[in-house]
């Protein structure tokens, strides 16, 4: 049994066991499966490389491959193989698909949307969205976005030099005179 962490849950060791890297606690070493070739390839993840191990034709290739190369953190939401179940995962993107790296891959999509964020701010690079059709887009593409101007304020207030419609029935306080004293007449104040 792995000792438990804040930062990850407590998992066992073996074949079935895949723990997903936390942006928080970089540098940090994990594997990861490539498609369905069942091989694994081992990953150091710093904040200025990725260094990839590999096996190609039986021969073992480390690939260090700065972070700047990448071209974002992408998500990709699929559906899953039951009726009504969606997967997403979440992967470093490289202009070349075989040196991408996936980050996390999960039947709770939901779940991405925090440690997708925390990656792309720790990695400083931009968040991308896979649609279904396989395109890539940064995430800014999606957000709405007006497409006109507005339209400008109506402007005859300020040339006729009147007053508001809505003040016009007010009219205008006078100020009352309230120290009035009447010749003759005693004060009701005593003073001293």
């Amino acid at each position: 049994m792995k000792r438990q962490t804040r930062t990850e849950q407590a998992a066992g060791t073996g074949t079935g066991c895949h723990i997903h890297p936390d942006p928080g606690s970089l540098p940090t070493r994990f594997s990861h499966p490539i498609g369905d070739t069942g091989q694994t390839v081992q990953v150091y993840l710093d904040k200025d490389h990725a260094i990839v191990k590999r096996n190609v034709g039986g021969l073992p290739l480390t690939l260090v491959v700065p972070i700047h190369v990448f071209e974002g953190i992408m998500v990709r939401v699929v559906p899953g193989e039951s009726t009504g179940s969606v997967r997403g995962s979440l992967t470093l993107k490289h202009p070349d698909d075989a040196l991408s790296i996936t980050l996390a891959d999960t039947d709770r999509p939901e779940d991405l949307s925090a440690t997708w964020t925390a990656w792309s701010k720790r990695l400083n690079l931009p968040m991308l969205v896979c649609d279904t059709g396989g395109a890539v887009k940064p995430i800014e593409a999606y957000r709405a976005q007006s497409h006109a101007a507005p339209a400008p304020r109506r402007k005859l207030g300020m040339l006729t030099g009147r007053r508001p419609r809505f003040l016009v029935r007010r009219r205008v306080g006078t100020h009352a005179d309230t120290s009035r004293v009447h010749r003759g007449e005693r004060e009701i104040i005593a003073r001293t």
